[in-house]
């Protein structure tokens, strides 16, 4: 080795500085003292690793450079000199190395040359290499900002291209949107010519669209338009506009539009913007039409009889119709904000309360009667419906005191009547205890089994012929008051007329109600006389003959009724179609007002060859603590003012049912429909 030469590869530059620290920490001292420390954190290792190729590849420089100084015969640096583009290489690959990670071209020269300080200032680089050393970040540096300013070139044209590339596609773009929008749009200039037109605006104004080209805004839209919108104005100072409601005669029709627009800057070199149009003809002729609706349904409400009000769910009202003038004598305005309640009677007001937190809580329908005070101080009875409406109801009511009279009235005769019926029955009663009594004698005259039952058949027999006789002895009395009532009505007018008349009228209608009564006590009497024998009943074929006989009445109120498939079974086919036809009719009869009845029929099999059959609706309902009551006869859970009737229908079907050996009953709840439940034997032969 030549004296002088270096001790072997990265001796003194990688282990040694002034400090008596490592390279990379004295160049990271240098880095921070000249305040890039932030970009050498940013890239630590990436640095690390450039440092320490950089003081392999300067070791390997300054000793082939000291070689070619001081050559030994047989040395390989004296045959081969290493390649002078080594710094150049190297600069090369820093910025590969460093622009990838985005690190700006100042930062990345300065800490090349704060390294480069470094290794010159290091002591144990001999003064002789200092030139070499000097040469060598001469050469690097170079390469590197050459490498860097060739790549920012390329770099530059690439995004030249990209950003020509962007251009184009955003105008490819834009002629699709503009003459694929659904709205009329065209393109004008800052004179507002029509520089361009899509088919939307073509198809609004029905012309071509190549002949709009080049026409100013003010024969299509009228200078009126034009001058609401400062087309010229926004287009000049690149401002826009938005919703601006114009009415534009177009092809001899009247159409409002909403036109909106902004600037585009320069279109086709010269100064420009886009106008879009939005038709809301549509729409503001839907809302006049909602209006005058509007104006009607008030005229209507404020005209009705009924008064109609608005309150929230803590019974302030806050909206009533003038029409309470007429019913109560108070001003629309003397009631608002006030509470409904202030003026119900004090025996009613508790009961109006809780059905009308009833109406918010659970969603339950508001009818009821109640006494309402008038504004002169007398008390009214008004019925009163409402209906829940998010936190408001809305209601109606009306002014029944006199049909309140009526019913009254009304009652006191049902009354009357009731305890003639009842004082017939206590008659009855006696004779039935006289006949108790004569079968008690004659059993205790009969010594054998068989006599004593026959006795027994025959008392029940003659019991069930007294009622068929004395129903028929009624009938007789009964004819003769309709038929002499009728004839006194036909023959004399004149003197029946104001309260005779009434009561006249008044006897009539008892008198048949009567006689109807009188037709149902026969026909439940025959129930158990009847000595038809049982056969085989295709309930199918039964049930679709009954609803032959219902068809007219389904018809008159809406109604339906469905029958599943049923089984036959051996009983009275009269009987059992008697039984079918008063449970429907009554279906029919008890349904809630403003629903159309629906009844649904269905049997199935249970064990012990037992067939059950339902028939179920969805009318008024009743409390099932009166389920044993409704089967019994003359008992009625409704006036007669409510529902026509006699109270016998369903006492009839319970007899029907006991004779053929099975069981009737009945699930219901108020407001919730009925189910009747009917159990009957397959085989009547095995049951006897």
């Amino acid at each position: 080795m030549a004296k002088g030469k270096l001790p072997g590869k990265n001796l003194g530059l990688l282990h040694f500085n002034p400090n008596g620290q490592g390279l990379s920490t004295a160049f990271a001292l240098a880095a921070e003292q000249a305040g890039y420390a932030q970009h050498l954190a940013l890239q630590d290792e990436t640095w690390r690793f450039f440092v320490s190729r950089l003081a392999e590849t300067l070791a390997d420089f300054l000793e082939a450079d000291d070689d070619r100084q001081d050559p030994e015969p047989d040395s390989p640096a004296a045959a081969t000199p290493l390649s002078r583009d080594v710094p150049g290489a190297l600069g090369r690959e820093a910025v590969q190395l460093f622009r990838q990670d985005a690190l700006p071209f100042g930062a990345f020269f300065s800490l090349l040359k704060c390294l480069r300080r470094t290794m010159l200032n290091d002591p144990a680089l001999p003064a002789r290499l200092q030139p070499g050393c000097a040469s060598f970040f001469d050469r690097l540096e170079t390469a590197a900002a050459s490498q860097w300013l060739k790549e920012e070139a390329s770099s530059g044209q690439r995004r030249l291209r990209e950003a020509k590339l962007f251009i184009l596609n955003e105008k490819r773009r834009y002629e699709a949107i503009f003459h694929r929008m659904a709205e009329p749009a065209c393109i004008v200039d800052q004179q507002g010519c029509l520089l361009d037109v899509n088919a939307a605006f073509a198809d609004f104004f029905k012309a071509r669209g190549e002949t709009l080209l080049g026409k100013p805004c003010t024969l299509l839209f009228g200078p009126e338009a034009c001058n609401a919108c400062l087309l010229e104005k926004n287009l000049a100072e690149h401002g826009s506009f938005a919703n601006i409601e114009v009415v534009l005669p177009v092809a001899g029709e009247i159409r409002t539009v909403l036109i909106s627009g902004a600037s585009l800057g320069r279109v086709r070199g010269v100064p420009g913007g886009i106008v879009i149009l939005q038709d809301v003809s549509a729409q503001r002729r839907t809302a006049q039409a909602l209006r005058e609706s509007e104006e009607q349904f008030r005229s209507l409400v404020e005209n009705m009889p009924d008064v109609t009000w608005r309150a929230d769910a803590a019974g302030n009202l806050v909206y009533v119709s003038p029409n309470v003038r007429r019913n109560c004598g108070y001003e629309p305005g003397e009631l608002l904000g006030q509470s409904r309640f202030s003026r119900v009677h004090p025996e009613d007001v508790e009961e109006v309360r809780k059905r009308y937190g009833l109406l918010f809580a659970k969603g339950r329908e508001f009818s009821l009667r109640y006494r309402l005070r008038h504004k002169n101080g007398k008390w009214l009875w008004v019925h009163d419906r409402a209906r829940a409406m998010g936190d408001y109801a809305n209601g109606v009511f009306a002014d029944i005191t006199r049909l309140q009279k009526m019913e009254k009235e009304l009652q006191e005769y049902r009354d009357w009547l009731e305890d003639l019926v009842d004082e017939r029955a206590q008659e009855v009663k006696c004779v039935n205890a006289q006949l108790l009594l004569e079968v008690a004698e004659r059993q205790q005259a009969q010594q054998e089994l068989e006599s004593l039952a026959a006795s027994l058949r025959r008392s029940n027999a003659e019991l069930e012929q007294f009622a068929h006789v004395a129903s028929h002895d009624m009938k007789e009395p009964l004819l003769l008051i309709v038929a002499f009532a009728e004839r006194l009505l036909a023959r004399w007018p004149e003197k029946f007329d104001g309260k005779a008349g009434e009561y006249l009228g008044r006897i009539l209608k008892a008198a048949r109600q009567l006689q109807e009564l009188v037709d149902d006590i026969l026909q439940l009497s025959k129930v158990r006389s009847c000595e038809r024998s049982f056969g085989v009943v295709e309930l199918d074929d039964l049930l679709r003959e009954v609803m032959a006989d219902f068809e007219e009445r389904i018809r008159q109120v809406q109604g339906s009724v469905g029958v599943g498939s049923l089984a036959a079974i051996e009983g009275d086919r009269t009987q059992l179609r008697q039984l079918f036809q008063n449970l429907i009719a009554n279906a029919l009869k008890y349904r809630r007002e403003g629903l159309p009845p629906v009844v649904e029929v269905k049997g199935r099999k249970l064990p012990g060859r037992i067939y059950e059959i339902t028939v179920q609706d969805n009318g008024i309902g009743f409390e099932e603590k009166y389920v044993e009551r409704i089967f019994q006869p003359f008992v009625r859970l409704h006036g007669r003012h409510e529902y026509e009737g006699t109270g016998i229908g369903l006492a009839t079907c319970e007899k029907i049912v006991a004779r053929h050996g099975g069981r009737i009953t009945a699930k219901s709840r108020p407001g919730e429909g009925s189910i009747f439940i009917i159990q009957l034997p397959l085989d009547q032969r095995k049951r006897q």
